[in-house]
């Protein structure tokens, strides 16, 4: 095959490709195997029927388009190898369906990395900042392992308290005319004081209350509230105590101490909390280190973004969302319907975020140029090692992972990584008092770096 490569406008290059009427011939070959593969003949086994037959039952128009395919893919593939080309997301390929006996052409055009104009990203005046938890933090802590423990005992000799289990039947009305309000009624509807479950203000008129009292609660529905007819409309609920339970966090005492943590006592819970407080704070403060370092290093150079690549940035975000929503049970067509919003109108709202998330990995792939930024074969193979198990029963993730395209996409994804803590690294070393000496001792650079 031939192949030419022509710069575009906005960061692309057409590639033309030209295939003889040999490699065409072979092609269509290829597509008859294929086709005879996955068709059933009868009287041939799989794959061994003539091509007479195949063309027959599949029909003329099907190989042609299968031969089609096969020169496109691997003339494409060839095409970006042999001219160098390094592509930023899927090409969009002008391609007519083969003729049998004559030489083949079509055109790519390829968003490529556009011109990246660094400035500066090394001299920034800014510092990290670590926040030293202290004695309240490390009984938050404690207080919050103790409650994950606690036990639930009835209440009896006081009133029902904010943070109380309740098991409550209430009827609704509206407050102008008194109709009853439709579904808004239950017969006993476990409850935890406080949470915020129900309308607001509806949980804090039950403080006080013991179990086999009524109440009258007073409430006005808020204005967003999902059901419109409701919205905004004062209405009273006639409310009975049925249960209710208090929340008995165990004793802080040594036994509880060795039942959490492989420690001792409390005197060595506390301490168990405090250094893993410690850590996460000099984490934390790391992290946002390197974000700052980042926006500087963003600042500082310009480069105009390819509309495809924004495209593409907005898709991944548009797929997050809609994982998220699904792990809360929503389909992503019952989330547009409930925040009232067109696939049109989420991507326009999400466009400025995929635009910025695509200037940052080209500035930091720029960046990772200029400090000349290996990835090790070795760190990809431990990430494709760590996301197969994710990706098992999923073919299309499987395969892509399997893939030199996966591959190159995660080889990327580090070296943006490494470049960030290579700079983050570099400063905290020049800088050894930024580290706070609270903290634990910071990990030594590791040669090379």
């Amino acid at each position: 095959m031939k192949f030419t490569a022509t710069p575009e406008a906005k960061s692309s290059v057409k590639l033309e490709v030209s295939a003889s009427a040999e490699e065409v011939a072979a092609a269509i070959a290829a597509a008859v195997r294929h086709v005879a593969q996955h068709t059933k003949i009868a009287g041939f086994r799989p794959g061994k029927a003539p091509r007479s037959m195949v063309e027959r039952v599949a029909g003329s128009a099907r190989l042609l388009d299968e031969a089609t395919e096969i020169l496109v893919e691997q003339g494409y593939r060839e095409a970006v190898i042999a001219t160098d080309t390094m592509p930023l997301t899927s090409p969009k390929v002008d391609a007519a369906p083969v003729v049998e006996g004559e030489p083949y052409s079509f055109v790519a055009i390829v968003a490529v990395p556009p011109e990246v104009k660094l400035g500066d990203y090394r001299n920034f005046t800014f510092t990290p900042s670590f926040e030293e938890p202290d004695e309240k933090k490390v009984d938050a802590v404690i207080d919050d392992l103790r409650d994950g423990y606690a036990k639930l005992e009835a209440v009896t000799e006081r009133g029902a308290e904010l943070g109380d289990y309740a098991i409550i039947g209430f009827a609704g009305y509206r407050a102008d005319n008194g109709a009853v309000i439709e579904g808004g009624a239950a017969e006993r509807m476990p409850l935890v004081l406080g949470s915020e479950r129900l309308i607001p203000g509806f949980e804090a008129q039950l403080v006080g209350a013991h179990p086999g009292d009524t109440r009258t609660v007073e409430v006005t529905f808020p204005d967003d509230y999902q059901e419109e007819s409701l919205r905004g409309i004062a209405a009273r609920f006639e409310v009975e105590v049925h249960e209710l339970r208090a929340r008995i966090p165990p004793p802080l005492d040594d036994d509880f101490a060795k039942q959490v943590a492989n420690v001792q006592d409390v005197a060595g819970l506390r301490a168990e909390v405090l250094t893993r407080l410690k850590a996460s704070a000099v984490d934390r403060g790391r992290h946002e280190f390197a974000d700052r370092v980042v926006e500087y290093a963003m600042d500082n150079a310009t480069v105009e973004v390819p509309e495809p690549m924004i495209d593409e940035e907005v898709d991944g975000l548009v797929d997050e969302l809609a994982r998220s929503v699904a792990r809360q049970g929503i389909s992503f067509e019952q989330y547009l319907a409930a925040t009232e919003k067109s696939a049109e109108t989420l991507r326009a709202e999400l466009r400025e975020r995929g635009e910025r998330r695509a200037r940052t990995l080209l500035v930091l792939s720029a960046v990772a140029g200029a400090e000349k930024v290996e990835v090790p074969e070795a760190l990809v193979d431990d990430e494709v090692a760590r996301a197969k198990p994710q990706a098992q029963g999923q073919k299309a993730l499987e395969r892509y992972l399997a893939s030199e395209r996966g591959r190159r996409a995660i080889r990327a994804s580090l070296r943006r990584s490494l470049v960030v803590e290579r700079l983050v690294d570099e400063w905290l070393d020049a800088h050894a008092d930024a580290w706070p000496a609270w903290g634990p001792a910071r990990p030594a650079t590791p040669a090379g770096e």
